[in-house]
C-alpha cells in the first residue's frame, strides 16, 4: 500500500511513541527523528547554536540566484538576513500594508459573486486569492488572479508547485544527489519561471527609483533597507530573491491553510455561524474589514490555529547540527547530523491535545500557544511571517464568510486523505464545497 509521506512519518512516530527519537534513512542520509518534545524544544531554542541551520542540499547560488534567501541561507549570512528581514513583520508593517491584503479580500467577494458556486475547486479558488495577495505585498503588481483565472502571474507561480512524477524525481535528485543535479545541468525551476518573476521585480524597482514613488509593501521595505543598512548590503539580487521566497513560503501554505479551514466549517455550521456572527460584529465596530477588525476576531484566529494544528501545511521541519551537543544527556550529535522534527505527529499527539482528531477551535482560547503547537516553527529559525500569514487567513475567511454559508456538496469528500505526491499536506480528492449566498 502506497503511503502519504505524512503517514510514513506517523508510522515512525507511533512505532516509536515511547522513545525519546530513533534513526531512520531519508534515501541514503541517516536521520534522527526526534519524538520527545522537551529535545524538540531545545533543539528549537535552549541549544540553538548547535543547530543553527535547516537541512539545506547544495545550492548553487550563481546557477540559480532566486535560492540565495533567507530559507536557504546558513551561518552568519543567515543571522544578517534574518536581522533585515523581521523589522518588516512588526506590527506597525502589518498594519501598514494591510489595506493591501484587503483590497484582494475585495476582489475575492466580487469573484465570488460572478462565478458559479454550486461546486467549487476551494484550493483553486484560494491560491488565485493568495497569489494576489502575495503578488500586491510582495512584488508591488497587481496579478489579477481573480479577475482572470488565465493570469500569466497565477500561471506562472502555480508551476513552482507542480507535484507531477517529473518534478518530485528532479527534486529528489537535488535533495540526495546534488553532485549529479549539476551535471545533468537541472534547475530547480524553470528558466521560464526565474526569468518571469526576476522580470517583475525589476521593473519595479526600476519604476519606484525613476518616479519616486513609494508603497507600503515588502519589496519598498526592502529598498528602503538597501538605502539605510550598512552592516550587510541588501543588492537587487537580494530583493528579487527574498521576494520569491515570500511568495514560495506564503501563497501555497495560506491557499492550503483557508481551504483546510472551509472545509473543517463546512462540517460544522454551528461552529461556522459563530466565527460568522464574529466577523459581522468586529467589521461592525470598526468600520470595516481593516487591521484593527482582523485583530479583534479572537475566534477567527483560534479557527484558523486548530487549522494549523490538524493540518499543518508542512507536516515537519529540519536542523542540522553546527556544533558537537548532547542532546538529553545521553546522545551525542556531531556536526552535519540531520535531525528530523515531525511537526504534524506532535500536534496531534493525545499526550499533548486531547482528542486530537476533533476540531475544536477552543483549544486555543485560553492558550493562544500550547507548547506543542509548532506550525510556524519555534525560536530563531521559525517563520518570520507568521504573523501576516495569519492576517492573510483571516481576510480571506471575512471575504467569504461574511456573504456565504459554506457546505459539503456531491464532491466533498467525507475524510482526509493526504495526497501520497505531495509533501505539504493536501487532500487527494481536493476540497469541493458549495458557497450558499446569505
Amino acid at each position: 500500500m502506497r503511503r502519504s509521506y505524512t503517514n510514513m512519518l506517523q508510522f515512525f512516530y507511533d512505532t516509536f511513541r515511547e522513545e525519546k527519537y530513533v534513526g531512520i534513512f531519508q534515501a541514503r542520509r541517516p536521520t534522527l527523528f526526534v519524538i520527545d518534545l522537551d529535545i524538540v524544544k531545545n533543539i528549537f531554542i535552549k541549544d540553538f547554536a548547535c543547530f543553527s541551520d535547516r537541512i539545506s542540499v547544495s545550492t548553487d547560488t550563481q546557477r540559480e540566484p532566486l535560492l540565495r534567501n533567507l530559507a536557504n541561507m546558513s551561518g552568519s549570512e543567515w543571522k544578517a538576513m534574518r536581522h533585515i528581514v523581521t523589522p518588516t513583520f512588526s506590527s506597525a508593517k502589518m498594519k501598514a500594508m494591510f489595506p493591501l491584503v484587503a483590497d484582494c479580500a475585495n476582489s475575492l467577494k466580487i469573484a465570488l459573486s460572478q462565478e458559479a458556486l454550486d461546486d467549487v475547486d476551494v484550493p483553486k479558488l484560494m491560491s488565485r486569492f493568495t497569489t494576489d495577495v502575495i503578488g500586491s505585498c510582495a512584488f508591488g503588481v497587481d496579478p489579477g488572479s481573480l479577475k482572470n483565472p488565465d493570469s500569466p502571474f497565477l500561471a506562472m507561480s502555480q508551476r513552482m508547485f507542480k507535484t507531477d512524477r517529473t518534478t518530485v524525481l528532479k527534486r529528489y535528485c537535488r535533495t540526495f544527489f546534488p553532485k549529479l543535479f549539476k551535471f545533468l545541468n537541472l534547475r530547480t525551476y524553470s528558466w521560464e519561471v526565474e526569468t518571469f518573476f526576476t522580470n517583475i521585480i525589476s521593473q519595479v524597482l526600476e519604476e519606484r527609483r525613476k518616479t519616486g514613488v513609494q508603497r507600503n509593501d515588502f519589496i519598498q521595505l526592502m529598498l528602503n533597507m538597501q538605502n539605510t543598512e550598512t552592516e550587510f548590503y541588501m543588492s537587487d539580487e537580494l530583493i528579487t530573491s527574498n521576494s520569491f521566497i515570500f511568495m514560495l513560503a506564503g501563497l501555497e501554505t495560506s491557499a492550503t491553510t483557508l481551504s483546510f479551514c472551509l472545509y473543517e466549517l463546512a462540517k460544522d455550521p454551528d461552529l461556522q455561524n459563530k466565527v460568522r456572527q464574529e466577523i459581522i460584529d468586529c467589521t461592525e465596530r470598526y468600520g470595516g474589514l481593516n487591521y484593527d477588525a482582523v485583530c479583534a476576531m479572537r475566534l477567527v484566529v483560534q479557527t484558523a490555529m486548530e487549522t494549523l494544528r490538524l493540518h499543518p501545511p508542512t507536516p515537519l521541519t529540519t536542523r542540522l547540527c553546527t556544533a558537537p551537543c548532547t542532546l538529553s544527556s545521553e546522545l551525542n550529535v556531531k556536526v552535519k547530523d540531520a535531525v528530523l522534527i515531525p511537526l504534524h505527529c506532535i500536534q496531534k499527539d493525545p499526550r499533548y491535545f486531547s482528542d486530537p482528531e476533533k476540531f475544536d477551535p477552543d483549544r486555543f482560547k485560553e492558550d493562544s500557544n500550547p507548547p506543542a503547537f509548532m506550525a510556524f516553527g519555534e525560536g530563531p529559525r521559525s517563520c518570520p511571517g507568521a504573523r501576516f500569514a495569519q492576517l492573510i487567513v483571516s481576510a480571506g475567511l471575512a471575504a467569504v464568510l461574511s456573504g456565504y454559508q459554506v457546505q459539503p456538496c456531491a464532491r466533498t469528500t467525507p475524510t482526509i486523505h493526504y495526497d501520497p505526491r505531495s509533501v505539504m499536506l493536501k487532500n487527494k480528492g481536493g476540497i469541493w464545497l458549495s458557497f450558499k449566498p446569505l
